[in-house]
């Protein structure tokens, strides 16, 4: 497979994969389901599809901050983000 046919097929795997995230296979017209049947039966396309859901699946087990935790990010992109968390662990009152 070339780079370009994958570059090209990366963003149309990601349209129907948030589709079917979003609506459900269930929302498409006829017309569309003919679509996705011609668009996922190149197996180029379908492995595409099926990496934007392994990524969404990885993505999604990721922690996310509270709003606590966001409300007290006193982080302001004035330095590197590893200089930031070092000058803040040296602040904090050891225990």
């Amino acid at each position: 497979m070339s780079r370009k046919r994958t570059n090209t097929a990366i963003p149309e795997a990601v349209r129907w994969f948030d589709r079917f995230r979003t609506e459900g296979h269930a929302a498409l017209s006829p017309d569309e389901s003919a679509d996705w049947a011609r668009w996922s039966a190149d197996a180029a396309n379908l492995a595409e599809f099926r990496r934007a859901n392994r990524i969404w699946l990885a993505l999604s087990s990721i922690p996310r901050p509270s709003e606590t935790d966001l409300n007290t990010d006193d982080y302001d992109d004035s330095e590197p983000v590893s200089e930031w968390l070092a000058r803040s662990a040296r602040k904090k009152p050891k225990r």
